[in-house]
């Protein structure tokens, strides 16, 4: 079976699972890629605050901006950074909503000014958080001269929002928005770390916080505390003796370890030493054998010569020993001392940042070892992302991601179930994850981009960016659909279809894109009118049920339906009037059949052509085996009373009379 691009296909349509289970193997195996890896637990808005508040500790001036925030709608957070003020701002919008209160964060679409707040549609009660830490200068100034129009818009939806502004921008932000400004200070390092332990059912002493070796870490930022405590956690998992202090000791030397890893670099000067000791960091657990060949690669890609033959040098076995590398009984060659792999990585990653895309291409190269296991390889990329984002330097992944998941011919398979790993690290960052959304993007708009990419954008966009960024979902799905080409299924047609079916703001933020994007000529119109009557045409003969009572009693809704029939009559007549039986059919089963037959007739917008272009239609459909005669003749007098004809003995329902009028 085969699709005319453009046409409308129901994305859950009885007749057209043949079509949607005859897709290539490399789409479906994309499929399962990213769901194998997306099962991984992850927190959704709600469950993420629910986990964040038992480990909240309100910092000064949160109850300043409580109070600004309750009576002007919106407040503006500033502080120093590590003062965790994205997490203050989450935990003060879900100290004033209600349940079952809607809460979208807003971070900059990939730090792009074109992405307009007026784009966004509040729920009633809907709460926001923007986040402005990474904004380019030109998007910071393009989102301040939308907030005071925005908060207009609060009022109205009964929404409220928070927008984190960054230390170094404050004194940036126009006159008009200071009095909104509420800078926050810093929370006390021992409680935090003290609810984060508390949480997991460890319970310190006042002795046991005020340890020296502690007090220090105290004074780090929030997620550095956070990690310390994630630190202690594993200590006591591990089966660590000694209780809390043992604990905490153990944590706090594993985060210390950087001393002890540049003792060791002055210690061991040469290549081949500093190389098998990365190497050893990289791939810790992996076999000895294979420690040793990835630092072989690195000596070659770093051009690190040799002034004695290999025979003359040391044995791998006797550099590993001498570097503190432990070989288990299974070979696995791990170092001695807890987290000092990672101290290690730390140390390569801080001190020569000219050589991060030597590490990048080596990590491109290690990976295909053939001393590898599967696991070896997701720790490696593990490894590598994680120095990347620490460094404040994704890129480096964006470009190993880019070459995996669409590796060249006689490339392994498995490069691209790590491209995938990477892409979905990136997406769930909180610093960088706008980066890979931004790449995501890119992809969304290729127009040769291959089924099996075009089948993951579709995947990530559902599973990983729609729970957090709904909006930027729409419009990389939206700008896939268009793409699809009917080669293979039509999958972000479906997922649009899907999403929008669950969530009435989501449904009323596509509608608007829709329509907005339809009235602007250009070579996408069939494609948009295809997609509008994907979502907004009943699928089967009955009442379509919690959908399509929205579109019909929703006033916001039922304005961006009008407008679609609208422009769709105009510009793609074939695909409208092809669209009009399923339409009548579903008046038909519906309760309330005037409400759905108002529209089509106010979409034709008195227009003589369409109203009898609407009539043919309708009457052609009433003489069919299916059809309902009833229903084209009330279809017929709403006709004729647009064009001022009152039939006598025809009253129309209030709201339909409103309608129509």
């Amino acid at each position: 079976m085969t699709e005319t691009p453009g046409v409308p296909v129901p994305p859950h349509d009885g007749a057209q699972q043949q079509y949607y289970h005859s897709v290539v193997v490399n789409i479906s195996e994309m499929s399962e890629i990213v769901a194998r890896q997306a099962r991984e637990p992850r927190l959704v808005p709600a469950e993420d605050l629910r986990w964040l508040r038992p480990r909240f500790l309100a910092p000064p001036g949160l109850g300043l901006a409580r109070a600004r925030l309750q009576e002007s709608r919106m407040v503006l957070l500033t502080g120093q950074p590590g003062s965790g003020r994205r997490t203050a701002g989450k935990m003060l919008l879900s100290e004033s909503a209600a349940p079952g209160s809607p809460f979208t964060m807003l971070d900059d679409e990939a730090h792009d000014p074109r992405e307009k707040l007026s784009e966004v549609h509040p729920d009633s009660g809907h709460r926001l958080l923007l986040d402005l830490s990474a904004s380019t200068d030109e998007a910071f100034r393009c989102r301040q001269r939308e907030l005071p129009a925005f908060r207009t818009v609060l009022r109205q939806r009964d929404a409220y929002l928070v927008v984190v502004v960054p230390d170094r921008r404050e004194h940036q932000i126009d006159g008009e928005l200071s009095e909104f400004v509420v800078r926050i200070g810093r929370p006390d390092g021992a409680v935090v770390l003290r609810r984060h332990l508390e949480s997991a059912s460890i319970s310190p002493g006042e002795r046991d916080l005020g340890a020296k070796p502690l007090v220090a870490h105290l004074a780090a930022p929030m997620r550095d505390i956070a990690e310390l405590a994630r630190m202690v956690v594993q200590a006591r998992d591990r089966g660590t003796p000694g209780g809390v202090r043992a604990w905490l000791d153990e944590a706090v030397s594993a985060v210390d370890r950087g001393g002890e890893v540049s003792d060791q670099m002055r210690k061991y000067s040469s290549g081949r030493m500093r190389a098998v000791l990365l190497a050893a960091a990289m791939c810790e657990g992996a076999s000895a054998d294979a420690v040793f060949f990835a630092s072989d690669h690195l000596l070659r890609l770093l051009k690190v010569g040799e002034s004695a033959s290999r025979l003359e040098q040391d044995g791998h076995h006797a550099n590993l020993d001498v570097l503190g590398v432990e070989l288990g009984e299974d070979d696995a060659a791990r170092f001695g001392r807890y987290a000092y792999d990672r101290a290690v990585r730390s140390h390569f990653w801080d001190n020569y940042p000219d050589l991060r895309e030597r590490f990048r291409d080596w990590a491109d190269e290690i990976v295909r070892l053939p001393q590898l296991m599967p696991r070896d390889r997701k720790r490696i990329v593990e490894r590598f992302v994680e120095q990347s984002f620490r460094a404040g330097t994704p890129d480096p992944v964006v470009t190993l991601v880019t070459g995996w998941v669409r590796p060249k011919q006689n490339e392994p398979k498995y490069l691209v179930e790590l491209g995938v790993q990477a892409l979905l690290t990136g997406l769930r960052d909180e610093r960088h994850g706008w980066r890979f959304r931004r790449l995501v993007y890119d992809w969304s708009c290729d127009e040769a981009l291959p089924a099996d990419l075009g089948q993951l954008v579709v995947e990530v966009c559902t599973e990983v960016i729609a729970p957090d960024f709904p909006d930027q979902a729409l419009v990389r799905l939206h700008h896939r659909a268009r793409r699809e080409d009917g080669s293979g299924r039509p999958s972000a047609r479906r997922a649009l279809w899907q999403l929008t079916g669950r969530d009435r703001m989501l449904l009323r933020r596509w509608l608007s894109r829709l329509t907005e994007k339809m009235q602007q000529p250009g070579r996408w119109q069939r494609a948009d009118v295809a997609l509008f009557l994907d979502v907004a045409v009943p699928l089967h003969a009955g009442y379509d049920g919690a959908r399509g009572q929205a579109l019909v009693t929703d006033a916001s809704l039922r304005s961006s339906v009008v407008t679609g029939w609208r422009v769709g009559m105009v510009v793609q007549p074939d695909l409208i009037w092809a669209a009009v039986p399923r339409w009548l059919s579903a008046a038909a089963a519906s309760p309330a059949p005037d409400r759905l037959l108002a529209i089509l007739v106010e979409a034709a917008d008195r227009d003589v052509t369409l109203l009898g272009d609407l009539h043919v239609v309708a009457r052609n459909w009433s003489l069919h085996e299916h059809g309902g005669p009833e229903v084209a003749a009330r279809l017929a007098r709403l006709i004729d009373r647009a064009q001022g004809i009152e039939p006598a003995d025809f009253v129309l329902p209030r709201e339909t009379e409103e309608a129509v009028r």
